[in-house]
C-alpha cells in the first residue's frame, strides 16, 4: 500500500512574526525534505495527540505550536468518497459511532465527536470531545506553510488527491513512501519521477543482502529510506548504506519497537542518542515534545550533505 506524504512548512504563533517568518520556516523544511541538512526530523506520530485526538486538527496545530517537524496521518475514504483523517478502518474505537469508514457517508461521519487521546482502550472508552473527524483537504489547509505531513493513505492514490495537494501547496512539498519493489511503485504511481520518495524496507525481508534492496531504488534516487528495524545490531548496517546516497534515514521508535519510546521516556540517551549516533536522522515518535526537547537539550547533530 502506497503511503502519501504531503509537505508544508513553518510553525508560527504570533500573527505579526508568523507573516516574517513563513517563507524562512518554508524554505527550511522544504531543504530537510529534499535530504539531510544536518538536522535531526521529528516525526509526530498521528500528530500531537496527547491533551488533544489523533488525527485531529487539534493534533496538528498543537505540534506547529511546539515546533515540531512533522506529523503523521492516516487518510481513508467515506462510501461516498470523501477523504477523512481516521487510523482505524471503523470509527469505533475514535468515536461514539461504529461500523467502517468505508460503509459511512461523509453526512455519517461529520456528525460524530473525537475521542481524548487515542480513544477507547478496551472496555473503557476515552471521554468525548467536541472535536470532529476532520476531512483531507482540512488538514492540508491547518498545515499549508506551517509544517511537514507524513500522510499514510489508506486508498488507493488518485489523481483527485494529487490534484488537492497541488491546489494546497504544490507537489513539490508532497514526499510518497511505498512498501513495494520499484517495478510496482512505477507501475502504481508513473508519475514517480516528478515527487519526491522514499520507499519502506523492513529488517526480515532485506538482511540477506541490505545492499542489493537499497541499490534496487538508485533509479529513481529517493530522498530518505524508511527501515523497519527488528534488531538494534542491524541498525548501524544500513548507515553506510544510506548515508552514501545522501538520503535521510529513518527509524520509527514507537512503543514495542526494537528503539522504544517507552524506554525512550526513561532513558533518552540509550534510545534516541543511540539512533542519532547510529546516523538516524528522522525519527518517528508518540513523544514528539520530549523528543524536540532531547535533540535541543544535548544539540544532537547529523548528517549534512550539499543541497540539503
Amino acid at each position: 500500500m502506497l503511503a502519501l506524504m504531503a509537505v508544508l512548512a513553518s510553525a508560527v504563533l504570533a500573527l505579526p512574526v508568523a507573516a516574517a517568518r513563513v517563507p524562512v520556516r518554508k524554505a527550511e523544511l522544504e531543504r530537510r525534505l529534499a535530504g539531510p541538512d544536518g538536522t535531526v526530523m521529528v516525526v509526530a506520530h498521528r500528530a500531537c495527540w496527547k491533551g488533544t485526538s489523533e488525527n485531529s486538527l487539534d493534533a496538528i496545530r498543537a505540534c506547529i505550536a511546539a515546533g515540531i517537524d512533522m506529523v503523521e496521518l492516516d487518510v481513508r475514504a467515506t462510501r461516498d468518497g470523501k477523504l477523512v483523517l481516521m487510523h482505524d478502518a471503523t470509527v469505533d474505537r475514535m468515536t461514539e459511532g461504529t461500523g467502517n469508514v468505508s460503509d459511512l457517508d461523509w453526512a455519517d461521519l461529520r456528525k460524530l465527536h473525537l475521542r481524548e487521546g487515542k480513544g477507547r482502550r478496551g472496555d473503557e472508552p476515552a471521554p468525548l470531545t467536541a472535536r470532529r473527524i476532520p476531512t483531507f483537504e482540512e488538514a492540508l489547509r491547518a498545515a499549508k506553510d506551517r509544517i511537514l505531513i507524513n500522510i499514510d493513505a489508506k486508498v488507493p492514490l488518485s489523481p483527485a488527491i494529487l490534484a488537492m495537494i497541488d491546489a494546497a501547496g504544490g507537489r513539490a512539498q508532497v514526499l510518497f513512501k511505498a512498501e513495494a519493489p520499484l517495478e510496482q511503485v512505477r507501475e502504481l504511481a508513473p508519475w514517480l519521477q516528478d515527487v519526491h520518495f522514499m520507499p519502506i524496507l523492513r529488517e526480515p525481508y532485506i538482511k540477506a543482502d541490505p545492499a542489493m534492496a537499497v541499490a534496487a531504488y538508485d533509479p529513481v534516487r529517493p530522498v530518505g529510506y524508511e527501515i523497519d528495524v527488528k534488531d538494534r545490531a542491524f541498525a548501524p548496517v544500513m548507515t553506510p548504506l544510506i548515508h552514501a546516497r545522501c538520503a535521510r534515514y529513518w527509524v520509527d521508535s514507537l512503543a514495542g519497537r526494537a528503539f522504544s519510546d517507552t524506554d525512550a521516556v526513561h532513558d533518552p540517551d540509550a534510545v534516541w542518542g543511540r539512533l542519532v549516533a547510529l546516523g538516524v536522522d528522522a525519527i518517528q515518535t508518540d513523544a514528539p515534545v520530549r523528543l524536540k526537547a532531547y535533540l535541543r537539550r544535548t544539540d544532537r547533530r547529523a548528517l549534512s550533505c550539499p543541497g540539503g
